[in-house]
This record gives structure tokens, C-alpha cells and sequence, in this order.
């Protein structure tokens, strides 16, 4: 069968990542770009199969340890890449959508002194989450009209669903499993301090809100970051707890991948997280009358005449900047 066979390449590829060491932009981007292609279709064999097995799982655990290793080496260039592709495409929307939030999860998870152990677990309960509902997933991403009955019923259950999956086809970490099972049960009113299966899967509530408000539908347009932080970045009372004030202290105001207007005029987008939530670092793309900066500018928000303003609409087919030219821009 020929999803087999290209299921069987994949186990042997999924270990041949280029290295991590390779440092130029480009380098970088045809990095993440195979990782996501990889992890779209390892995600993609599950559900063609119906079923998982051990080998899979095997393959899910090695692209985990694949994508933390990238994310380690150039966090702000695969938030910068993820967020961009969110905004932009419907596409493999279940795949990327994880893809993201494996990412975001690990820095708030690593900035909460959680251990190695707990982010790994943490970060296959993150790729894995929605694999109980992947077909759906990239049906209702493009899906115009509401969701019917029988969508709503499977979104419901798609937590317990996965866990069972996962189960079934030979994960044994309890933790992974916990966590998949909780991810979209309500917050609860108080913080565990150590960090408990309740605990992460609410982290991992949190990210998947947020980074789904920044993805694009074929309905709506991303949301603002100031939207989806107000959307996710509060417990169920309405309040900041330590969970959303995590996520808002990991990603700042703008994260990576936003287009923001500045004080001057110009209009950019964010490329790397900043000192301050409010800082981030910002490459100019067009001036304030419209016309384009021959080569993208690095701008010091910490400036007056830099300073954000606001965040701005996805710009899809409006800019002929090259995504390398855009990361690897050079200060004014």
C-alpha cells in the first residue's frame, strides 16, 4: 500500500533532520519547513490507518524530540515561521496547528522550571491532542457553513477519544495520556504548584487557545494578539493567574510572526521577541506612504519614533520581501 511505504520512509527519515548546526537563515527555514512537512504526514499515516501502533508511536516520540531540538537552537525563527504559516494558510491545519503549540508549550513549560521529563511528555500530549479528530480538524478549518450536531459531538469528545488511541497503540506514559485526556476541561479556580497532569494539560488549554486565535479559518480572518491574549491569558473566573501570565511573559504583546504599525509610520512585522513584553524587535517593511523598503530595516522599538503602536492585519500577497531577507535583516 503506498501509504504504507511512504510511512515506513518516514521512520527512517524522521531521524535525518538536517543539524541542528546549520546556522544561516535559510538553513533554518528548510529546517522547520521539513520538520512541519514531516510531522503533517506522520500525523496524516494515523489517520489514514484508523489505528495507531508502537512503531508510530516511536516515530511521534523521535519528531518531539526533533522539533525541541529546533526550537532550542532558534525559538523567535520557529514562532516567527508557525505564526506566519498560521495567519496565512487553512491547509493541514490539524498538523501545524500542533506543530505551534508543541513549540509555545515548551517555552512556558521551560520557563516555569519544569523538568525534561514533564516538557517531553508534555510536548507529545501537544502533537497529539487532536489525533482522536484530525480529518475534522482540517474539515472545519475550511468549513464556511456552522458546525453540525455530529461535528459538535466529535469536537466533545475528541479529548477522551485521543487518549484512547493513543492508548491503544502502545504510548504507556501516564502523564501524556493525562494530560491529552484533560486538555479542554475548564480551568480550575486555584494553581497546583507542582507540575500535575491538571496543571500542564491546562497550560496546553491555553496555548491551544491562543494559537488558534492567531490561525486563519476559511471564515474569519487571525485574530489580534491582543484578542487571543484576552481569550486565553485569563481562568475561568475571568482573572490573570500564573498559567496566562506565563504565556503572555514568554510570547510578549507581539509575538513573532505579527505585523504591527510603528510611530513613525512604517509598517513591520515582529521577527524576534524583545526585553519587554511591549519591545519586541521589528523589521520596517513599507513606509507611511505605502511605498516599500527596497531591503527590510531592523527597528529598535525602544525608541520613540519606533516605538509599536498596535498590531495590524495579516498582510497575505502584499509584501515581495523574502521570508530569509525578512529574519536575517540587518539594523538601520
Amino acid at each position: 500500500m503506498a501509504i504504507e511505504k511512504r510511512y515506513t520512509d518516514r521512520m527512517i527519515a524522521v531521524n535525518q533532520f538536517p543539524s541542528p548546526g546549520e546556522s544561516s537563515i535559510r538553513g533554518v527555514i528548510h529546517q522547520w519547513n521539513e520538520a512541519i512537512d514531516q510531522t503533517t504526514e506522520l500525523l496524516g499515516y494515523g489517520l489514514a490507518c484508523g489505528q495507531l501502533d508502537a512503531a508510530w508511536v516511536a516515530n511521534l516520540q523521535a519528531t518531539a524530540r526533533r522539533l525541541s531540538e529546533l526550537a532550542a537552537g532558534h525559538a523567535d525563527a520557529a514562532l516567527y515561521i508557525l505564526i506566519q504559516m498560521a495567519a496565512s494558510e487553512v491547509v493541514h491545519y490539524s498538523a501545524r496547528h500542533a506543530v505551534l503549540c508543541a513549540v509555545v508549550s515548551e517555552l512556558c513549560a521551560q520557563q516555569l522550571g519544569w523538568s525534561r521529563a514533564d516538557i517531553e511528555s508534555l510536548n507529545c500530549a501537544a502533537l497529539t491532542m487532536n489525533v482522536g479528530m484530525t480529518e475534522l480538524q482540517d474539515v472545519l478549518a475550511q468549513q464556511l457553513s456552522p458546525l453540525t450536531p455530529e461535528q459538535r459531538r466529535a469536537v466533545s469528545e475528541h479529548a477522551g477519544k485521543s487518549a484512547a488511541l493513543l492508548q491503544a497503540g502502545g504510548v504507556q506514559d501516564p502523564l501524556w495520556l493525562d494530560i491529552v485526556r484533560r486538555h479542554h476541561e475548564a480551568d480550575a479556580q486555584r494553581d497546583e504548584l507542582p507540575p500535575s497532569g491538571p496543571r500542564m494539560a491546562r497550560l496546553l488549554r491555553r496555548v491551544d487557545i491562543y494559537t488558534a486565535k492567531l490561525s486563519r479559518r476559511a471564515g474569519r480572518d487571525p485574530r489580534s494578539p491582543a484578542i487571543a491574549a484576552r481569550d486565553a491569558c485569563l481562568n475561568s473566573v475571568g482573572l490573570p493567574d500564573a498559567v496566562g501570565a506565563t504565556l503572555m511573559s514568554v510570547l510578549g504583546l507581539y509575538p513573532p510572526g505579527c505585523f504591527v504599525a510603528l510611530a513613525n509610520g512604517d509598517i513591520g512585522v515582529v521577527i524576534e521577541r524583545g526585553s519587554q513584553a511591549h519591545n519586541p524587535q521589528v523589521v520596517s517593511l513599507r513606509r507611511a506612504d505605502g511605498s516599500e523598503y527596497e531591503q527590510p530595516l531592523r527597528r529598535d522599538t525602544q525608541l520613540q519614533a519606533f516605538e509599536v503602536l498596535r498590531s495590524l492585519p495579516v498582510m497575505r500577497g502584499k509584501l515581495q520581501h523574502d521570508l530569509a531577507a525578512i529574519l536575517g535583516a540587518a539594523p538601520d
